[in-house]
């Protein structure tokens, strides 16, 4: 609601900085049906990702596995700066609402920014020259930022997917194919327990497919996970 509340500003004001997130491809939303599937996760037909995630306890270990995947449907998130006419695509998807980040200053650049807009606005008093003069550096800055922090939660997951499956190379394991791509052979499966995601080698799968697959790689120095169509 915080957020909202100074996106609303910002844009009243035709100044500054909002956290905007295209609808999600339908594509995406596919692939994350497939892993709701692959999980046991019910996703009735005409439901929202929404209706869904409302009903799921992330304390249950398949809940919060597909949760964390279901992060999918956030990406090409993004900051859109403006000073002057607002920008036209202004939403947030997720919050169906313009957003701004402005609550955690502390920790998030931006939030500095935006909040010294709103508080401006608030009082009635020109936003200082340089906020202003700032404004169109910070998009780049936090996508750079938000690259090096995704790329080292990647990486935990990672280790931590290696580290659990260590001692299960050569154990087969049901999963569900989530992700092909043309003229490559195998695809992305998603095992049920322990909850992995992993390339899987072989020929013939197909998306949706339901297939058994045999652990061939779990290497704690790579972080890497391999499986093959047992």
């Amino acid at each position: 609601m915080t957020g909202m509340a100074a996106a609303a500003m910002m844009l009243d004001a035709e100044m500054g900085i909002l956290r905007t997130l295209p609808p999600a491809a339908p594509e995406t939303v596919e692939r994350v049906r497939r892993i709701a599937a692959a999980l046991g996760v019910s996703w009735p037909a005409g439901a929202s990702f929404g209706d869904v995630a409302h009903t799921l306890d992330p304390a249950v270990p398949a809940n919060a596995a597909f949760l964390h995947e279901a992060t999918a449907l956030l990406r090409g998130a993004g900051y859109t700066a403006f000073n002057g006419e607002p920008p036209r695509d202004a939403g947030h998807a997720a919050v169906a609402a313009p957003y701004a980040h402005v609550t955690a200053p502390l920790r998030r650049l931006v939030d500095r920014y935006a909040g010294e807009v709103c508080l401006a606005v608030a009082e009635g008093v020109p936003v200082p020259e340089p906020v202003q003069e700032a404004l169109a550096e910070l998009p780049p800055l936090m996508a750079g930022g938000g690259r090096r922090a995704a790329a080292v939660e990647r990486a935990c997951v990672d280790l931590v997917e290696a580290f659990v499956l260590r001692d299960r190379v050569g154990q087969t394991f049901g999963a569900v194919v989530i992700d092909v791509e043309d003229g490559r052979p195998g695809g992305l499966v998603q095992i049920a327990d322990p909850a992995v995601v992993a390339r899987c080698d072989g020929e013939g799968l197909r998306l949706g497919d339901r297939t058994e697959v045999r652990l061939t790689r779990a290497d704690l120095l790579t972080r890497e996970v391999r499986f093959t169509v047992a």
